[in-house]
């Protein structure tokens, strides 16, 4: 029955991350984290998010300014042994606390619409960097800090799209090796999480189909209280 639900919660998941190129780590890691201990999920994920990211990659036609986001990955990729080390010693009520408040503020300043204004255009991008880094190893969420940047600066919908799940490969590739690097996929319960995946294709397809159908706007306003509403919930 356990695994009956996380194949649910990927599946929800994946559909948010194909119709919006972003949601899939911050939808599944807290309510799998009620499930699994974190040391399972965020290897977990971070290996599903990595083939989902390139099955989403692939349908996109825009391609990303790669020069752009240069700083944003050298940052993220030089702070992410940081994160690696917080998952291996913290303690996991901590980190579920930091995921909670984490989900809390991110939707509802995204609810807001709240537009954070940096005249210095590379500290911006070093400074998401340094955040995402830190949050893709230690729990599997590099997302928040490049979605709050590149919403700031009002990209068109595809190319916000293609500069996000660019990033997210590279920054799933570099994890991944980090996590084999150090242990983390020795737990012989990641090996069953290989049953997830089935419905982590399906789940993509159908997002990409609705984000294609859906009003967008309308569409992660429903994702983004979603977020709050689990961001609570998980902090008890």
């Amino acid at each position: 029955m356990t695994l009956l639900i996380a194949c649910f919660i990927i599946f929800i998941s994946a559909m948010v991350q194909g119709a919006t190129s972003f949601g899939f780590s911050l939808i599944a890691l807290p309510l799998l984290g009620l499930l699994f201990p974190l040391k399972v999920v965020v290897p977990t994920l971070v290996a599903l998010s990595l083939f989902l990211n390139i099955i989403i990659f692939m349908q996109l036609k825009v391609k990303p300014q790669i020069k752009d986001l240069l700083i944003l990955g050298v940052f993220a990729i030089l702070t992410i042994p940081l994160g690696v080390k917080l998952l291996l010693v913290m303690d996991e009520s901590l980190l579920k606390l930091i995921v909670s408040i984490l989900l809390i503020i991110v939707s509802i300043l995204m609810l807001k619409g709240v537009k954070i204004e940096m005249k210095n255009k590379k500290l911006s991008y070093a400074i998401a960097g340094v955040f995402s880094g830190i949050l893709n190893g230690a729990v599997s969420l590099s997302g928040p800090p490049i979605v709050i940047l590149l919403a700031n600066e009002g990209k068109d919908k595809n190319s916000f799209r293609s500069s996000l799940t660019f990033l997210f490969i590279l920054l799933n590739i570099y994890t991944l090796a980090l996590y084999t690097f150090t242990g983390l996929f020795l737990d012989p319960a990641l090996y069953k999480m290989v049953l997830l995946i089935p419905f982590m294709i399906i789940g993509s397809i159908f997002g990409i189909y609705l984000g294609n159908k859906i009003n967008d706007v309308t569409f992660k306003k429903l994702v983004l209280n979603l977020l709050l509403i689990m961001g609570i919930i998980n902090l008890f």
